[in-house]
């Protein structure tokens, strides 16, 4: 083992904290699972994500215009292990959650944290309203902080020489995989990478095993980029595409720094801006200068990218438990900890839980969280009455029956002839999800991976579909015909719209289908 670069920091015994950090995620588990079947029992039901990587699980590849293929194949093992349902096919995102909950404990006692700031950073963790909404439900988002958070804590033992030279295999393992759940994991490595180039730890870089492990993390990575060469490295023309729209909300530096604030709610901003900075500048943090390097520099490629204010969210668990070491060293007794911790819970039970998790009544959600503004934090223009984490998860047994109303009142000749075809991924996995049971064809869509899958032998004479408004078709069929309105309470607000009997298509799917592309 390398020889470490600085004092190791006195520790508690390891079996402890491993005790309390299996405890939490045990607990974070129980909160996503039973308020998940709460949120069940009290209406909210599939998010619109969840519907399209269940269909993606439906078609394995080693990539997709706007994902690497782990969450897709998440969702395939959720669906054959757990059963349709929304509760099942997010085990592993609960499962993931409480692994990060777990690893930001384990963080804070590599950092030289006693007992109770491990309580704290970990109460801290779960308490964060981002990493709690994200773990909630079926998303790349839920695994990527578990996947850092693993990798950073075995760089920081290998930094203090505690682990053989054959955990950077892990670190490689552990990055690897991150770059087949979400491609964001680059600029972590990036961010990373120049933090230890920066900091005196730089000599771990320069050794073959350190080569080693990183030559495991490409080979992980590298079917999906063969699958990206091969299809002409389609998540990049998606991104730039969306780079280049209206479609996310482009903060200033101020509010992008705000936000930060916000997301991670306003009672945890003393820890995680007190964490950065003792790693910064702190004298018993100097072995993980890097760290806080790694951070800044992250944080300005976000906001260079003008990136979504929660792409930052993997990496603020180590900083969580940095602000709770530090805490620890200023106050020596553990009870100011303690109550802090407690203190972050009960945020738990009537803050954060109630604005993410599905745990309040549809009804009475808007009169509870008024104080909060939870809306204020959007990413997106799309609008809706709760957060979209929240109104994305109504509507879509309402909508896949109004198509089977209107399809099986259609006459039998035609009805044999007739496809339905989605303006968005959501709507489109919505029918193919949960249109079987009501005996619904297929739906097609240009949206996002749909483009693949193809137009499912439609020609276009006769096609249901849902858009706002009849003259939005005529160029493009011979026959429009208005068969009333889609509605349902709590909806995001763009879902508001008509049924529409599309007759004739001018050029049939084969032909125009390129043009139908819609990668945004």
């Amino acid at each position: 083992m390398p020889e470490p670069l600085s004092p190791v920091p006195v520790r508690k015994p390891l079996r402890p904290a491993l005790f309390l950090a299996a405890l939490f995620a045990a607990i974070t588990f129980l909160v996503h699972f039973l308020t998940s079947l709460w949120g069940t029992h009290l209406g909210y039901g599939y998010f619109r994500d969840d519907l399209y990587f269940l269909e993606c699980g439906r078609h394995l590849a080693w990539g997709y215009v706007d994902q690497p293929p782990l969450v897709a194949l998440q969702a395939r093992a959720a669906e054959l292990l757990f059963g349709l349902s929304p509760t099942g096919v997010r085990i592993f995102s609960f499962i993931a959650h409480g692994i990060t909950v777990a690893l930001t404990g384990l963080i804070a006692w590599q950092l030289g944290g006693r007992r109770a700031a491990q309580f704290l950073a970990m109460s801290a963790v779960l308490a964060a309203p981002v990493l709690l909404g994200t773990g909630n439900f079926l998303t790349m988002n839920s695994f990527e902080p578990a996947l850092w958070m693993g990798a950073l804590l075995v760089v920081l033992r290998i930094v203090e020489g505690a682990a053989p030279a054959r955990a950077w295999l892990l670190f490689g393992l552990l990055t690897g995989i991150g770059l087949e759940n979400k491609h964001s994991t680059v600029f972590f490595l990036i961010a990373l990478f120049i933090g230890l180039i920066l900091s005196r730890q730089r000599r771990i870089l320069f050794t073959w095993s350190c080569a080693a492990g990183v030559a495991l993390l490409i080979l992980i990575a590298l079917p999906n980029l063969l699958w990206q060469w091969a299809n002409h490295f389609p998540t990049y023309e998606f991104l730039n595409t969306v780079a280049h729209s209206d479609k996310n909300l482009k903060l200033p530096p101020v509010a992008f720094l705000v936000e930060q604030i916000n997301i991670l709610m306003f009672s945890n901003a003393p820890l995680w801006i007190g964490g950065l900075i003792w790693l910064a500048f702190a004298g018993p943090a100097r072995p993980w200068r890097f760290v806080a390097f790694t951070y800044v520099i992250f944080l300005a490629m976000m906001m260079a990218m003008h990136a979504k204010d929660y792409y930052l969210a993997p990496i603020y668990p180590v900083l969580l438990a940095a602000g709770s070491v530090a805490s620890a060293q200023i106050n020596r007794r553990d009870w100011p900890l303690v109550v802090c911790a407690v203190a972050l819970l009960g945020a738990l039970c009537f803050a954060s839980g109630p604005i993410v998790l599905t745990v309040l009544p549809p009804e009475h959600y808007l009169a509870y969280t008024a104080p909060f503004d939870p809306n204020s934090s959007r990413t997106e223009k799309f609008t809706s009455p709760f957060p979209q984490i929240l109104s994305d998860r109504f509507g879509w047994p309402q909508m896949v029956e109004g198509f089977s109303t209107r399809y099986n009142a259609l006459p039998p000749d035609v009805r044999a002839r007739t496809g339905i075809f989605c303006s968005n991924y959501g709507e489109a996995s919505a029918v193919n999800i949960l249109g079987p049971a009501y005996g619904l064809p297929t739906a097609i869509s240009g949206h996002q991976n749909y483009f693949y899958w193809g137009w499912n032998g439609y020609t276009g004479e006769s096609m249901l579909t849902l858009g706002k408004d009849a003259k939005d078709y005529a160029d493009n069929y011979a026959e429009v015909v208005d068969l009333g309105p889609f509605d349902a309470p709590w909806i995001m607000d763009h879902e508001h719209l008509r049924y529409l009997w599309l007759r004739h298509r001018k050029v049939p799917y084969a032909q125009a289908w390129p043009a139908i592309k819609y990668w945004y």
